[in-house]
């Protein structure tokens, strides 16, 4: 993530307060993060629990003369969440912009809703609040086929890091997480420009590891429609599980695509292989 220096103001606190997550300033903009920690999933046969799993991420910006601004949110959901969530971001208003899988060979089946709004922050925040509170509280966990470690190696995780030329990550439980925006693009949603990492994200992981230093390793990133076939087919010659391919957003110019994908390597060469497939995006500023 770009510009994590910046402390964030006593409205992003407040607005990461009524959503019970952390605030932080990102690419200039509050985003508010926190794992939905009742879910313990399996992939691939392995514990999946970094971010990119088990995530709720919302952000404001753009705002205007009138206190109204772009709010965006994410939520993992099951299944049987899906229907009850997205009728109670209806009745409050909030646009439903995209319900999806990202994951493939997940245990319990992971699903995706995002949503945006122009709205005052902490208006969305209490509406977003009041609609999980149909989601359940009850702990969800999937046994795994492969018992992997804990792993204890940061220094592995900082040249994972070094690889993918991230701009900020953690290594906590085990997990190692990468984080970096797509700066070169720069969009516009319901009208309005957008720094959001939650508009603009690649992340990368790795967790599970056994004792042959293959790990449980995930990626996603934001993507151009024309980049979709050739780094589609990178991936493949690499022999990367292309998971999903969507959008996450509604009314956003350019067209913001997603594309996630997994397998079960050694981190460094995962690393290798994905940094291979990003040099086929383009590095040119791109404007809604």
């Amino acid at each position: 993530m770009e510009e994590m220096g910046m402390e964030p103001s006593q409205l992003c606190r407040e607005f990461a307060r009524i959503l019970n997550s952390t605030p932080s300033v990102v690419n200039g903009v509050c985003t508010a993060t926190r794992f939905r920690n009742n879910i313990h999933p399996v992939v691939l046969g392995r514990r999946a629990e970094a971010f990119p799993f088990i995530p709720q991420a919302f952000s404001f910006e753009s705002m205007d003369r009138n206190g109204r601004a772009l709010c965006l949110g994410e939520t993992v959901l099951l299944q049987e969440e899906v229907n009850p969530f997205m009728t109670e971001l209806r009745e409050f208003g909030i646009i439903v912009t995209a319900v999806h899988n990202h994951w493939l060979f997940d245990k319990p089946r992971l699903m995706f809703m995002h949503f945006e709004s122009i709205d005052e922050p902490l208006t969305f925040a209490r509406k977003v609040r009041e609609a999980m509170k149909v989601l359940i509280k009850r702990t969800v966990r999937a046994e795994a086929k492969v018992d992997g470690e804990m792993i204890k190696q940061h220094g592995l995780c900082d040249e994972f890091n070094d690889i993918l030329g991230g701009t900020m990550h953690t290594f906590e439980n085990g997990i190692c997480t990468v984080m970096r925006s797509r700066t070169n693009i720069k969009p516009e949603v319901l009208g309005r420009p957008g720094r959001s990492f939650l508009l603009i994200p690649q992340m990368f992981s790795f967790e599970s590891m056994t004792k042959d230093g293959r790990a449980l390793c995930s990626g996603e990133t934001v993507i151009l429609q024309k980049e979709i076939n050739p780094f589609i087919s990178v991936l493949r010659e690499h022999g990367l599980i292309v998971t999903s391919l969507h959008n996450h957003w509604l009314f956003d110019k350019p067209r913001l695509m997603y594309i996630h994908f997994e397998s079960i390597d050694k981190p460094v060469n995962f690393a290798l292989k994905v940094r291979d497939a990003l040099k086929v995006l383009t590095d040119k500023e791109v404007r809604g």
